[in-house]
């Protein structure tokens, strides 16, 4: 069982719902979770409080989880510019995973996401 013990992760989802069950899981293998509802929350949060890895829903109305990552690789690397960053989506129609890696994403996850396969993903991205 992956061990994600103090690992910070903050979660991206339009979705309540996601975010739950996403910080549910996170949590119970031992990760800090944040959650924000859409991009640009997203973008405040981690000016303030940076975080090891970042997991973002692609599918958001307004700014979507590639214009985030965009954002995010702007920033310098101490800013959360290098942060390690999975994509996860229900919407394959519209975003697949050769897309999520040209944008810049470490990992590619499809809804429903197994807990496992993302706490092991989480794991590998911060080397643990």
């Amino acid at each position: 069982m992956p061990n994600l013990a103090g690992i910070r992760a903050l979660v991206v989802d339009d979705n309540a719902d996601s975010l739950d069950i996403f910080a549910t899981v996170l949590k119970q293998f031992g990760a800090v979770v944040r959650t924000a509802r859409g991009a640009r929350e997203a973008l405040a949060l981690l000016a303030t409080t940076p975080a090891h890895v970042l997991v973002s829903d692609l599918a958001m109305p307004d700014e979507d989880g590639l214009w985030l990552l965009d954002q995010l690789r702007r920033l310098p690397h101490g800013q959360s510019g290098s942060i390690p960053a999975i994509a996860v989506t229900a919407d394959r129609h519209h975003y697949d995973q050769k897309q999520a890696a040209d944008a810049g994403f470490d990992a590619f996850l499809t809804k429903p996401v197994d807990p496992f396969e993302l706490a092991a993903a989480i794991a590998t991205l911060v080397g643990r």
